[in-house]
């Protein structure tokens, strides 16, 4: 006596989850199935499948005929459709893909020339909000600056004290000179998702003294130094240096890095 099934998940040997419109669903489901009762050979070989005879046809689960031949069929929940892989053997489950290796966002190369200028741009842009007269770059604080950074970073001393044992003002001829000096690892920097200009101008602002000598309007004129080094904790970080001079005063004479 046959068995008669519902084929509500069996239509043609596709029986893996397929989701199907209304008036299909109706459809299949007034189909009857009776199990087939015929051999089913693989290369030569009887095997033993589960086989229906539907509308006088003999059908084979997909999933069935995958294990026994060994070929991978899988519902793919991305696509919404069945997957066969031909060369894989069968595991009836989609293959675990790793997630696709995205590479790692790298802070952008900090551009010296622009970050020294952004520096400038927004000190004067602090000193127009209390009403101060902007600073004119000056070529030689722009160097002596630079002298300063420089010297930071090859000697890792991070100080208004040169590498030398001698003040800072000493980096110029003029003993008028004010300077502000940072540290920021680029760490911070790429936790922090800021650029160089953007934090060390923040940094400074959050300090009375820092901030003091970027508004004063006993100054007139800037310098600022950047310089890649190694800071007290191992990181690498950037030496950032403002110096500035006094309206109405001079510069003429910038020294060479100081050594230890």
């Amino acid at each position: 006596m046959n068995r008669l099934k519902n084929t509500g998940l069996v239509l043609c040997g596709l029986a893996l989850g397929l989701s199907l419109s209304a008036p299909v669903a109706q459809a299949v489901e007034s189909l009857k199935a009776t199990l087939s009762t015929n051999r089913v050979l693989v290369d030569g070989q009887e095997v033993r499948l589960t086989a229906y005879n539907i509308n006088g046809n003999n059908c084979i689960m997909l999933r069935d005929i995958g294990r026994a031949v060994g070929f991978n069929v899988y519902w793919d929940s991305n696509t919404k459709c069945v997957q066969v892989e031909s060369k894989k053997p069968y595991t009836g489950e989609a293959p675990v893909t790793s997630a696709e290796a995205k590479p790692v966002e790298q802070p952008a190369q900090t551009d010296v020339a622009a970050a020294k200028q952004d520096i400038i741009d927004r000190t004067n842009a602090l000193r127009r909000t209390k009403g101060v007269a902007a600073l004119r770059v000056n070529d030689k604080l722009m160097q002596a600056a630079q002298v300063r950074a420089d010297e930071m970073a090859a000697s890792g001393i991070y100080s208004h004290t040169r590498p030398d044992g001698r003040k800072s003002n000493t980096v110029t001829d003029s003993k008028y000179t004010g300077e502000n000096i940072h540290s920021i690892s680029e760490l911070y920097l790429e936790q922090q998702q800021k650029t160089l200009s953007e934090a060390v101008i923040e940094l400074w602002s959050n300090s009375k003294a820092h901030a003091d000598n970027m508004t004063s309007s006993r100054y007139g004129e800037i310098g600022v130094g950047l310089a890649r080094g190694v800071n007290q904790n191992g990181l690498d970080c950037w030496y950032c240096v403002q110096v500035f001079l006094l309206d109405g005063c001079e510069v003429t004479w910038v020294d060479t890095p100081a050594m230890k």
